[in-house]
């Protein structure tokens, strides 16, 4: 009992302090304290979905049809993030979720949820992501679909392995969206490219000490790029905020996305800064998966294709992502760009006002029908597909 009425003493807001400036900002301290305290519980990825498909780590959602959205014709868009943080940062809430928003545009969103890795996976390459996870996720979603090819949408990281599964398989798919995805590296804008040429900096040397990359590792370089806001200019707006229970709710929210890092694979992580950061071979068509010895030709992509950039993104520069453009033959192009960052990109309010309604719509416009890519693949034989495993599921609501 007193446990509680200490508690309920503390989460209510009490009496404010009369008094000049000092005074407000320790009636403001007090209140950030109590939030800390007692935070507002918050539910991120509510968007119901079902587990289409199930392998290792790696699972394949579905998300079920609005009842507000008709069942014909809608284009199914496979959605791949990255490996370092969770993917619910596409349906963080109602409202601000890019996957809700494709939804009532009429599109049937898949998304590959990559799982936590364990040291069982610390061996993990990226050719087992590009020719194993996703190709397995294409394949499903295909199956599922009842129609092919399907559209690809790759984001940040998951934007690069995509763009190196459609290269490696020319026709598979009906359109590959890049979005705020790094792909040509040639560029100081940020610091990682940078830092990643640093005397010494040796990321193979870093996978063999590490097994498995920790999020803390990873997560430590991402503060350092806006240290300033990322440490201190976001609480200070908190602060000012306090009274705004849907800014409070929506912070939480970024925090525990932001704090829900996992560990990467270490060869993964070692390739993608050799071959990448350091040597841009992939823009070159130069680059090798280990384990793969074709070269991935950024030239063999010739389906329509879009990029997504943030002009204020900080961790993939605009033009990283934009220069894409220059090396597919692809003759059906198309650049949209937002005044957001690398996150803000999908859960800014005005982007989903303004940039993901443009998106569906030229999705939307390259659906025309295709004959199915399913027989063949690149040449080669097509492949039986592995029956999905199904279950039903709701929302994380986590």
């Amino acid at each position: 009992m007193a446990a509680r009425d200490a508690r309920a003493s503390a989460a209510s807001p009490g009496p404010a302090l009369d008094g000049g400036p000092f005074v407000e900002f320790a009636n403001k301290l007090r209140r950030a304290w109590e939030l800390a305290l007692f935070p507002p519980t918050v539910k991120v990825g509510l968007t119901p979905y079902d587990v289409l498909y199930q392998e290792g780590r790696m699972r394949l959602l579905h998300y079920r049809r609005p009842a507000t959205v008709t069942a014909q014709h809608r284009p199914p868009v496979l959605c791949v993030y990255a490996l370092i943080n969770k993917p619910y940062i596409l349906d963080l809430q109602p409202g601000l979720s890019v996957v809700e928003t494709l939804l009532s545009r009429g599109l049937d969103i898949y998304l590959v949820d990559w799982g936590t890795p364990t040291v069982l996976d610390q061996d993990m390459r990226i050719h087992d992501y590009v020719n194993g996870y996703i190709d397995a996720a294409v394949r499903a979603t295909e199956e599922e679909a009842g129609v092919g090819p399907i559209h690809l949408l790759g984001y940040c990281m998951g934007g690069t392995f995509s763009a190196m599964y459609a290269a490696l398989n020319p026709g598979t798919l009906k359109t590959l969206s890049l979005l705020a995805a790094p792909l040509d590296f040639d560029t100081e804008a940020s610091f990682l490219n940078v830092w990643a040429h640093a005397p010494g900096f040796d990321p193979w040397k870093i996978a063999r000490t590490y097994g498995l990359i920790p999020p803390e590792f990873l997560n430590s370089a991402f503060q350092m790029l806006d240290p300033l806001r990322t440490n201190y200019l976001k609480f200070l707006t908190l602060l000012d905020r306090l009274d705004d229970r849907p800014f409070v709710e929506n912070f939480l929210r970024m925090e525990m996305w932001n704090n829900d890092g996992i560990p990467m694979a270490g060869p993964t992580y070692a390739e993608f800064i050799d071959k990448g950061f350091q040597r841009n071979l992939l823009v070159q068509g130069r680059w090798t998966l280990d384990g793969d010895d074709r070269r991935i030709d950024l030239g063999r992509i010739e389906i329509p294709v879009s990029t997504i950039v943030g002009l204020n993104d900080t961790l993939v520069p605009p033009e990283s992502t934009a220069r894409v453009l220059r090396y597919v033959h692809s003759r059906d192009t198309q650049r949209f760009e937002h005044p957001s960052g690398h996150i803000g990109l999908s859960t800014s309010r005005r982007t989903h006002s303004e940039l993901w309604p443009r998106f569906a719509d030229w999705i939307h416009a390259h659906d025309a029908p295709r004959p199915s890519a399913t027989p063949s693949r690149s040449g080669r034989a097509a492949r039986p597909r592995k029956a999905p495993r199904r279950r039903r599921s709701g929302s994380t609501g986590r």
